[in-house]
């Protein structure tokens, strides 16, 4: 997975997520519809477990977006955050991009928890 920056749709798994879910919305299907769209197209690149919280966390952005968070993703996000999970390829980068991550990660669980 590419990765270009702690952003949540700095990196490649997320900002497809993102793609997806607004063609998706662009093309009349609901949140529930394009999620699911989201979680079929990206399958195979959500196999690699460091990359499934990742699409998660966007799906839960996507849908805080367009004011339709649906409890189970956000619940799911949630214990993600919790539990410290998807970081493994920012890992990988090093502690400075590892700690910018977790910043990021940390004001949008604040921010999921007011949700």
């Amino acid at each position: 997975m590419g990765i270009w920056g702690d952003g949540l749709f700095e990196n490649d798994a997320a900002s497809a997520a993102k793609a997806i879910f607004e063609v998706a919305l662009a093309d009349g299907a609901s949140v529930v519809q394009a999620t699911k769209q989201v979680l079929d197209e990206l399958k195979a690149m959500a196999e690699d477990e460091g990359v499934l919280p990742v699409i998660v966390l966007a799906l839960a952005a996507l849908q805080s977006e367009v004011n339709q968070l649906q409890p189970d993703i956000k619940a799911q996000a949630l214990e993600i955050l919790t539990a410290g999970k998807g970081l493994k390829h920012w890992e990988e980068l090093g502690s400075v991009n590892l700690e910018q991550r977790k910043s990021t990660l940390e004001k949008f669980k604040q921010m999921l928890q007011n949700a």
